[in-house]
């Protein structure tokens, strides 16, 4: 017997269901699966050894009063969207498993099939345990729905030590309640060969790599052109995205220390010890597991070049000390060392979160923050150069194309003008990666702005909907203190439930208030519930 699938599309009205599968039943019609589209229509997959009698069948249904079409399609629109998950899933550069709520693996990438060795077939369905080893971390997410972002773990397979970092994420319903899980790995020997490389091939950047045609920009450029020609110390700061690692590489190679070496290192990605062996290197026998004769760290390898410390906010208050004596005495001791050895380094150092706010908060040290602050280079976002995107869109599709080995495609005008409407919170990283999904989804050699529509999630680009207007005049709040002053916490809770309602005046629907507060509807339900708004 052979397999059909059709879709039928209709005006949804009572009993039209019903009547569907009595034209079912007359035709012995043998039914494999159905798939309903709310609203909209249904889709039935079947068996039939008559095509005549498929025929009939199709007609028949197309009689029926409020049918619209029916037609054939080659998959169950399940499968097409468990085709498109995988296709994203296997196009990003990490290992992704996600985890259902019995703990047991539901999807896995090709990079983390890769990196444990493995094929989707012998993992998927099993639990999380029997790949990973038993892992609290795991179970928190699980069960009581903590996030864990880039924890260290080792564990043998197969005879073969496996050093990865993970973070966990829940996965959880409209209600609230915890369903699953995301894992991220990442294979840690190929993090810090990324992290701590020292290339030739991106020494070879310039500040004629960087596209833009903006005033703004132009202006940056040439005042990045002057400093570069100096030694003095840089601060980069501006959003996630917005480049700081190319700007840096493009000042090394403006300066006059092109020729030598230029190292970066996200201080992020590392845990506290291995950061500060990474940094200062280290003597033989300062740990278990020390290289014999010790190993130079990234201030003896960048000797006379450059060093870039991104995301340098995040370092701890004990290598902020360290790095302070760096750059006031030009040495460095290694660790499990006692002597001097003394560095020409230049730092380029960069951030994106508010470095004043955590002086303030007593995570940055104030010394450090002036020694780093000779020269601050304020990276724009994209949402203010909007009239770079087209340029720049264009220059990431080619790049794209390139590397996924497919014949250069286009972005349309109208495309073009939709791109440049969106706030893009993770600038030209966000931009770069929404391009690249599209260029994996799409045939055509145009991007027109259905496309970006349909594979984009071109919406959810910006903070807020677009369709949801800010609102440009102050909150009025008022507290009222009777008796003794409210605990801060009462303050606080009394705030939020105020600004809450005032949203939910204008904006009705908890999807909407959640939008213009920068939260899920899920969390403005339950602030309903806990404030009985």
């Amino acid at each position: 017997m052979q397999e059909y699938i059709i879709q039928i599309n209709f005006i949804n009205c009572p009993g039209l269901g019903y009547k569907i599968f009595q034209i079912t039943e007359q035709h012995h019609i043998d039914k494999i699966a159905m798939e309903v589209i709310p609203n909209y229509g249904m889709v039935i997959q079947f068996q039939c050894d008559s095509p005549m009698q498929v025929q009939k069948f199709v007609a028949d249904l197309r009689e029926l009063e409020n049918i619209q079409s029916v037609t054939f399609r080659s998959q169950m629109p399940y499968k097409e969207k468990e085709h498109k998950l995988r296709t994203i899933l296997n196009s990003v550069s990490e290992g992704v498993l996600a985890i259902d709520g019995e703990g047991e693996i539901s999807h896995i990438n090709q990079v983390a099939c890769k990196i444990f060795n493995c094929t989707p077939d012998e993992v998927v369905g099993l639990p999380v345990e029997k790949l990973l080893g038993k892992n609290p971390s795991i179970l928190e997410t699980l069960q009581l729905g903590h996030t864990y972002r880039l924890k260290e773990r080792k564990m043998q397979k197969d005879g073969k030590m496996i050093q990865f970092l993970f973070s966990s994420v829940p996965v959880k319903n409209d209600q609230g309640e915890i369903i699953g899980a995301v894992l991220t790995v990442q294979d840690l020997h190929q993090v810090k060969n990324i992290l701590l490389r020292s290339d030739k091939t991106r020494s070879l950047i310039t500040f004629n790599d960087i596209v833009y045609q903006s005033p703004r920009m132009a202006r940056l450029i040439t005042v990045a052109k002057t400093v570069a020609k100096s030694s003095s110390t840089i601060l980069l700061r501006g959003e996630s995205g917005t480049g700081k690692e190319l700007f840096a590489t493009a000042l090394h190679t403006g300066s006059l220390r092109f020729e030598n070496p230029f190292i970066a290192i996200n201080c992020t990605a590392l845990t506290d010890t291995l950061l500060e062996s990474e940094l200062f290197g280290y003597e033989e026998g300062a740990f278990t597991g020390a290289a014999k004769g010790g190993k130079k760290g990234l201030f003896e390898q960048a000797d006379n070049g450059t060093l870039f410390l991104d995301e340098i906010g995040d370092i701890s208050q004990r290598l902020q000390v360290q790095l302070l004596r760096v750059l006031q005495e030009g040495t460095i001791r290694r660790v499990g060392g006692s002597k001097e050895i003394a560095v020409d380094v230049r730092i380029i150092a960069a951030i994106h979160r508010n470095l004043e706010e955590l002086i303030f908060l007593g995570k940055f040290r104030e010394d450090l923050y002036y020694r780093l602050n000779v020269i601050p280079l304020v990276l724009l976002p994209l949402r203010e150069r909007s009239e770079d995107i087209p340029l720049l869109a264009q220059h990431l599709i080619r790049k794209i194309c390139t590397k996924l080995n497919k014949p250069e495609m286009y972005l349309a005008k109208e495309s073009a003008a939709l791109l440049m409407e969106q706030e893009w919170p993770g600038n030209v990283r966000q931009l770069e990666n929404t391009l690249e999904r599209l260029i994996n989804l799409t045939d055509a050699a145009e991007i027109r702005s259905d496309h970006l529509l349909a594979w984009a999630d071109i919406t959810a680009c910006s903070h807020r909907a677009k369709n949801i207007s800010r609102n440009e005049q102050a909150l009025q709040i008022e507290i009222p203190l009777e008796g003794e002053w409210p605990s801060l916490k009462e303050i606080v809770a009394s705030i939020e439930k105020e600004v809450i309602m005032q949203v939910l005046e204008k904006y009705p629907s908890s999807r909407s208030a959640g939008q213009v507060l920068g939260v899920s509807n899920t969390t403005i339900l339950n602030k309903i519930r806990a404030y009985k708004i």
